[in-house]
């Protein structure tokens, strides 16, 4: 995982190297697991207990034959939970774990006045799940039987320009996972997907 986190690392920061102004941000962000389901036979997630936050970096490239149109590659830490519950098994358990989401998106700003930009996005999204994920009814900690995940992303948001170079931006994004959680060894898990809504800034170079 490291060295696949050091080799998407690297080839965006010699991508960025080689474009003009190029903007580097920071986004903190909230997330409803809403979608999230589970293929657990008699048991279902909780919508109540389905949530995640964290932070990223990204950076905005220009795509020069488009006006307005750019790579937006992140990399962001976030911590999320899923609500499990069976009346058959008598279960009601939240499921947790921490995770770093590299998405890399295609945006489209769409100019209303000199200050304001609406603007869509979306594109693949492969999060790494790092360390165990814990049980907390029954204070168990367990390793995932596959640390990667693989999701899409698709959103709306806004930026206001504060000066020429710094902006406020703030989005919605649908995460639309592909992936089942479960532990080792096991046929069943969980499908995370969630409704993204996240504040931050960014500033052009």
């Amino acid at each position: 995982m490291k060295k696949i986190l050091s080799v998407i690392c690297l080839s965006v920061a010699f991508a960025a190297v080689a474009f003009s102004e190029v903007t580097f941000g920071f986004r903190g962000f909230g997330d409803f697991g809403a979608g999230t389901s589970s293929s657990i036979q008699d048991t279902s997630t909780d919508a109540k207990k389905n949530w995640g936050y964290g932070g990223a970096v990204f950076s905005k490239i220009p795509i020069s034959v488009v006006e307005n149109l750019y790579v937006q590659p992140e990399i962001g830490f976030m911590h999320n939970s899923i609500g499990l519950k069976s009346s058959k098994y008598n279960l009601d358990s939240t499921l947790s774990y921490n995770s770093i989401v590299m998405p890399v998106l295609i945006n489209y700003g769409i100019p209303l006045n000199q200050s304001l930009f609406l603007f869509v996005e979306g594109g693949p999204q492969v999060s790494f799940i790092t360390g165990d994920l814990k049980n907390d009814k029954s204070k168990s900690t367990s390793d995932p039987d596959s640390r990667i995940l693989f999701s899409a992303i698709a959103g709306i948001g806004a930026s206001y320009a504060l000066s020429p170079a710094m902006a406020l931006v703030t989005d919605l994004r649908y995460d639309m996972g592909f992936s089942t959680i479960k532990t080792e060894n096991a046929s069943e898990g969980v499908i995370p997907r969630g409704l993204n809504f996240s504040a931050g800034f960014h500033v052009k170079f």
